[in-house]
């Protein structure tokens, strides 16, 4: 029987930017944000542990070495989102979140990502129709189509729908830079709401907004600097 780890405890990057830095970083079961300068490889950091996780079969990844808890197991959940480009991307992200979503039943998980989505788009007064097998969302009862949605609340979407498809499982959620379009009472908000959704995630993200961490994450914050040996 397959052994899914619960989150992983430490990733090793060797050889990153040409052989020039090696990455050290030890992970806190729940949260982690990498901070830092502009270029100096938040994003690349996590690719890599992303391209690791996917890549995870009971053994070392080439140049990247990721420890999990419990340390034996042979594989771990993951869900990878990068800040999509809500312009080109949003289309093709949300029919796939909209064909799983055909599939999840109408339990106590979907009605509290539909009471999360309701409370936070609430000041425009969009609300989830929920007797329906998909995430359709209606104004003043009138049904939107969600590609005229704000690119804001596209983000927002696409990362609850992510969360919720998870179904409380232990799972790896990898985010870069997710404030990009997110008023900054939704910045605030995005960690609580995720853990709220599925508290067995561990969230690893990478963020240059103050606003994402406000809400009692500081403690939580890694400067690259400090994990590059």
């Amino acid at each position: 029987m397959e052994k899914y780890a619960e989150y992983i405890k430490q990733i090793e990057i060797g050889a990153l930017w040409k052989g020039r830095k090696h990455i050290l970083w030890k992970l806190d079961p729940k949260v982690n944000v990498l901070s830092g300068a502009n270029g100096i490889g938040k994003s690349t950091i996590l690719r890599r542990v992303a391209s690791g996780v996917m890549a995870l079969s009971g053994k070392d990844s080439k140049d990247i070495t990721i420890i999990t808890h419990p340390e034996d197991a042979t594989l771990l959940r993951y869900d990878v989102i990068t800040t999509p480009d809500v312009r080109s991307e949003f289309d093709t992200n949300i029919a796939a979140l909209q064909e799983r979503i055909i599939h999840y039943p109408h339990n106590e998980r979907w009605n509290l990502f539909c009471d999360t989505v309701d409370r936070l788009f609430s000041a425009t007064e969009k609300t989830i129709v929920r007797e329906e097998n998909t995430v359709i969302l209606k104004q003043w009862d009138e049904i939107l189509d969600l590609r005229l949605l704000s690119s804001g609340e596209k983000q927002l979407l696409t990362i609850l729908m992510t969360v919720l498809l998870e179904d409380g499982d232990n799972t790896i959620l990898l985010m870069d830079e997710p404030e990009v379009s997110l008023h900054i009472e939704w910045q605030q908000e995005l960690i609580d709401t995720i853990l709220l959704l599925n508290p067995n995630v561990q969230i690893i993200l990478s963020t240059h907004s103050p606003a994402i961490i406000m809400n009692g994450w500081m403690d939580k914050v890694t400067e690259v600097s400090d994990i590059t040996l």
